[in-house]
């Protein structure tokens, strides 16, 4: 009895030393298929996304072209989407959508930086003014917010695109390869990646129903500034306003609302500068920055420099001729998370901008004299957010 337990005693340690070295020569194996099964998820996730925000992108096209529906033969839904897919008009759109879509911007080569922004700004532009005219294209005559909204929302639909494109190129070349290590970093990117996605998503139904999103905050604390005759820049896509604050005078600028728009404001306050021959006492930003995971939504803080999160060629116009005339600039801004800048305004951030008002308002106290002048833009994308009460009295471009 006793020699037959020692027996399976001992055929047990063999077997657990054989299972031992098996997991030692397979744990690699074992993990890259682990890696594959939970990452193959994470790409038919966004694969998901992906698609549901090309929807998202018919859905604002058909809602401005109700003509299309109404042309489509057949009672139903599924009779209507039928014949909508044959229809040369709507194909030639999804063509435009498509190409969008898988846009690209290729930089400006840095080996020698001389104008390295201007040749930048020259790309960007060329790249506005294209997705501009397709959507212009696609839906008529449709209001202009309606088409700035939909370029906006081309733009969240390329960025999710992009970040599925990337993911399933690192997933497939780490399949092919093998490559525990290719794969594993992958797998630790997935929840930012993701966070991204859904943010872009989120930002997709701001842009479709045209609500403010965080980013909007700049621009609603700058409106608050506006008096009652309002001037457009129809050129940089500006709206400015003068008015009078506590004896001295307030020039607020924001990109032309309501629809998803940023415009150019370095370019303006760069102009209205030279034509008031640098007699400016202080500029102000006031933009959405990214917080802290120790800060919390909706904190306000005050700092010097241009608050702008442009490529460059708008901030560098602003310290340019800010330090061409020794202007001093401020920067206010609101903290928020990237996620919340890209999505829809939570309540946070929107109180948040009685708070902005009274700082900029003792700022000014502070940094600006009697019958001085002061420079208040408010940067970031001003969809839902309307050009003020006041009357519009010009149309043009700021000499």
């Amino acid at each position: 009895m006793i020699s037959l337990i020692t027996m399976q005693a001992g055929a047990g340690d063999w077997l657990s030393w054989l299972i031992f070295f098996i997991l030692l020569l397979f744990l690699t194996e074992i993990q890259t298929y682990m890696l594959i099964y939970s990452i193959t998820s994470f790409l038919n996730e966004v694969r998901v996304y992906d698609r549901l925000g090309q929807w998202y992108i018919v859905a604002i096209i058909l809602n401005a072209r109700m003509d299309l529906i109404q042309k489509a033969e057949g009672v139903t839904p599924a009779e209507k989407a039928a014949s909508l897919r044959n229809n040369p008009e709507f194909q030639k759109m999804l063509t435009w959508v498509k190409e969008v879509i898988d846009s690209f911007l290729i930089t400006p080569v840095t080996l020698d930086p001389s104008g390295i922004l201007q040749r930048l700004e020259h790309l960007l532009d060329i790249r506005k003014k294209r997705i501009r005219g397709i959507a212009s294209k696609i839906v008529l005559d449709a209001p202009d917010y309606l088409k700035r909204d939909l370029e906006s929302a081309l733009e969240a639909a390329s960025a999710i695109h992009t970040i599925y494109k990337i993911a399933e190129h690192i997933f497939r070349v780490g399949v092919n390869t093998k490559s525990y290590v290719y794969l594993m970093q992958l797998k630790m990117l997935i929840p930012f990646l993701r966070e991204m996605v859904m943010s872009y998503y989120d930002a997709l139904k701001a842009f479709q129903t045209g609500v403010p999103i965080g980013d909007s905050i700049g621009p609603m604390i700058a409106q608050r500034f506006f008096g009652e005759e309002i001037n457009v820049d129809e050129k940089n896509d500006i709206v400015y306003s003068v008015s009078e604050f506590e004896g001295r005078y307030v020039l607020a600028i924001k990109a032309i609302g309501p629809g998803s728009e940023v415009g150019k404001p370095g370019q303006v306050i760069k102009n209205i500068v030279e034509e008031l021959q640098g007699d400016i006492q202080a500029v102000i930003t006031v933009d959405a920055a990214l917080r802290l995971e120790s800060e919390k939504t909706g904190n306000i803080s005050v700092g010097v420099g241009a608050a702008i999160g442009d490529p460059g060629p708008e901030k560098y116009k602003i310290e340019s001729i800010c330090t061409k005339y020794k202007i001093p600039l401020f920067a206010v801004v609101i903290k928020e998370s990237y996620v919340e800048a890209v999505t829809p305004m939570g309540k946070e951030i929107a109180t948040a901008a009685d708070k902005a008002v009274e700082i900029i308002k003792n700022l000014i106290r502070e940094e600006v004299p009697l019958e001085g002048k002061v420079i208040i833009a408010g940067i970031g994308n001003t969809v839902g957010v309307g050009n003020g009460s006041g009357e519009i009295v010009g149309k043009k471009e700021v000499e």
